[in-house]
């Protein structure tokens, strides 16, 4: 089930956000400012308002806390899926297209073709090259001296699973969770490590966006480069595990596996209803017709621009799925549709229509790898786990960078200005600590480049305009180049529009350039309760975001709306700027409207289809560094192991449950100013559906999406 979990914001922020894995339109309401997102972000004084911005960490991991890593370029997958794809074994080089034709075909927009201006760019291309002798020999001695836990048994096969979230942040030996970069750096390592002769991988349902799924599958197609062995195994499936898993050399599912191939979908919940039986009444002020963000407080169904958009961006999804499964299993698009339409969910049937190698348990999977690998029946076979593997360096295995260096910030979760009280170094993305390391970056001479790595759904506006002001100075004086990973949305596209290059995979979310604001009414619940509020005030507009208990007044009203508009205009004002269109041009695409990243490519609001692997050829590209040279890249977002990080990972815990419950009452009871974010969105499989009364069940989406 994939979820890009987005929400709505009830405290008066100034916020500009998007989540990764829901599409469903998320209200906020703010007292009195408007919002710049993706999706709606709303404020009120009472305490059924909310500050989600901060609830999110819930939802996603998310880390961002200043620690120094080298990684050397090969540590990531190349990024551009017109070439890593067409690494296929023989029958799926005998498909009627190749992917790289799939992916300039859709890249074609309205507005043009985007293929020409991708092609400008180098592709950062995989590309397997064996050691020479000497560089062996090297290798070897390295090993011979490496630390302990650097040693691995020669024929160990690497096992990774593959589930539950996956952060596009670099995380500590005491954080749990996987790590996309390290998961990918894994995969690099493998290809080159003479001790490994292939990968076991273990893919159970996944919590994350489609942008990081294409980026693992490249990585999975990278690794075959190697002629190594990798090999899947699957006791639960959806469209997402099973796009990873097709990708590997044998697709192995045990006998009562859970096959799940049967579509995706789009859900929006709307609370119109609910609020309006208790007596709560959003006012709500949004500028672009797409921009939904209110919908969801306000409206009892779902609106038709909301509904052209989501259909859009599922179709996206949906079309990419066909094109790519049709082309690695050599079959017509039109069978594989009729077969999901079939509902087939017989593990058998499965087999014999070519969608899984066999079927075999585990332990009968393991029996084949040891037979692969010579290995004697009343011996285990040797392996190596994802974490143990994770420690051992590239520099051990000749894989370490050269001398030109260049920065990676990694910025992932929701955008806030200052660090809260209840907040742990997960909490997502701080403006005055993201602003210290642009900052380092550009006084410093020994970067030749920078990337912004951008994983986030927006949040607080003016961090977000903040963080934009020193990304653009920093691109006056190097090249920096954005990647967006699963959605770059609102805030978050508001960050990236600051770098000369924006580079997205093909299904990040991202765009979402509007504006929605409002608060709550609560005049009438008051009422039914019976309890009253009296205001004191001076100044004619002191009331504004104060007075909860009654409407605006016309006077008021006029204020908050123009106020939502200047905000709006400044956000378009420089969006048009950064990405040298006219304001006429940048409306067009603007109004709120979310893109999947080929879309945004087509009409100009991205640069180049691609991974952190094509950002960094281009960042080469840009800094004047020959496309073979080997570059360090120098990680400076990485979270420390400290007791609030491990104390998170625990999960439900008590400990979590109670810092989430402060965080959450600190929200309610502050309020920031205006919220620039993406509405939640969910996209989800029909195996996800919920089986408990369907009151609680909005109400779960709702907070979910918050």
């Amino acid at each position: 089930m994939s979820k890009l979990l987005h929400t709505s914001h009830f405290t008066s922020l100034h916020r500009r956000r998007l989540s990764a894995f829901a599409l469903s339109r998320s209200s906020p309401l703010v007292p009195v400012v408007p919002f710049l997102s993706p999706f709606p972000s709303i404020t009120c004084p009472f305490s059924l308002c909310t500050s989600f911005t901060k609830y999110l960490p819930l939802l996603q991991s998310v880390h961002a806390s200043p620690r120094i890593r080298n990684l050397s370029i090969r540590a990531f997958d190349s990024s551009s899926d017109t070439k890593n794809d067409a690494i296929l074994d023989e029958k799926e080089k005998g498909a009627q297209c190749s992917e790289s034709d799939i992916d300039s075909t859709e890249s074609d927009g309205d507005n043009g073709s985007v293929r020409s201006l991708d092609e400008e760019y180098p592709t950062g291309e995989f590309k397997f090259k064996e050691f020479g002798a000497w560089k062996k020999f090297v290798v070897k001695l390295r090993m011979l001296i490496a630390f302990p836990w650097e040693r691995i048994r020669k024929g160990s096969v690497l096992t990774m699973k593959l589930r539950g979230q996956i952060s596009d942040q670099l995380k500590s030996r005491f954080s749990s969770g996987l790590s996309l970069p390290q998961v990918c750096e894994n995969f690099m390592k493998a290809a080159y490590d003479p001790r490994i002769p292939g990968i076991y991988l273990h893919i159970e349902p996944l919590n994350c966006g489609w942008g990081k799924v294409e980026e693992i599958r490249r990585h999975i197609l990278d690794f075959k480069k190697s002629g190594k062995f990798i090999v899947s195994y699957v006791p639960a499936c959806g469209e997402k595990e099973y796009y990873l898993a097709c990708a590997c050399d044998a697709l192995y599912a045990p006998p009562s596996a859970y096959f799940s191939l049967y579509g995706l979908t789009v859900q929006a919940s709307f609370l119109g209803g609910v609020l309006e039986k208790i007596g709560v009444e959003p006012q709500v002020e949004r500028i672009g017709k797409y921009k939904s963000a209110g919908d969801q407080l306000t409206r009892k169904s779902m609106s038709e621009e909301n509904c052209e958009m989501l259909t859009s961006l599922l179709d996206n999804i949906y079309g990419n799925w066909l094109d790519k499964i049709s082309l690695i299993k050599g079959k017509k698009r039109e069978d594989i549709e009729n077969f999901i339409n079939e509902g087939v969910y017989q593990i058998d049937r499965l087999q014999e229509d070519g969608w899984i190698t066999s079927i075999q348990y585990d332990d009968e999977v393991m029996t084949k790898l040891k037979e692969k690998l010579g290995v004697q029946k009343d011996k285990n076979l040797p392996t190596v786990d994802y974490r143990k593997y994770s420690k051992v360096r590239k520099w051990t295995l000749g894989l370490s960078g050269g001398r030109d260096q260049i920065a990676v910030i990694r910025a992932s979760g929701s955008i806030s200005r200052v660090k809260g009280p209840f907040s742990v170094p997960s909490a997502g993305i701080i403006s005055e600590q993201f602003i210290e390391k642009i900052r380092s970056v550009r006084e410093s001479k020994r970067y030749k480049a920078a990337i912004i790595r951008i994983d986030s759904p927006g949040g607080d506006a003016l961090a977000s305009d903040l963080m934009w002001r020193e990304i653009k100075l920093l691109a006056d004086s190097k090249p920096v180049i954005a990647s967006m990973a699963d959605v770059a949305a609102s805030g978050g596209y508001y960050m990236a529009m600051a770098a000369g290059t924006i580079v997205a995979e093909s299904l990040t979310l991202t765009g979402s350039i509007g504006v929605v604001t409002g608060k709550f009414n609560l005049g009438k619940l008051y009422e039914k309760v019976g309890f009253n509020k009296e205001i004191i005030s001076r100044g004619k507009f002191a009331e504004l975001t104060a007075a909860e208990q009654r409407p605006f007044r016309p006077d008021e009203a006029e204020l908050f709306a123009k106020s939502t508009q200047n905000a709006y205009k400044q956000f378009l004002d420089k969006a048009a700027l950064s990405r040298s269109m006219t304001v006429d041009k940048m409306e067009e695409v603007a109004q709120g409207r979310v893109w999947t990243g080929k879309d945004a490519a087509s009409r100009g609001l991205v640069d180049a289809i691609g991974g952190i692997s094509r950002a960094v050829a281009i960042a080469k590209q840009k800094a004047s560094i020959p496309q073979e040279r080997q570059v360090s890249l120098v990680e400076l977002s990485r979270p420390s192991p400290t007791l609030p990080e491990i104390l998170s990972g625990i999960g439900s815990s008590l400990v979590g449950v109670d810092r989430n419950l402060k965080e959450l009452l600190h929200n309610l009871t502050s309020s920031d100013g205006i919220q620039a974010r993406m509405d939640g969105i969910m996209f989800q499989q029909l195996e996800g559906a919920s089986y408990a009364s369907p009151f609680l069940t909005l109400i779960k989406d709702y907070l979910s999406s918050l």
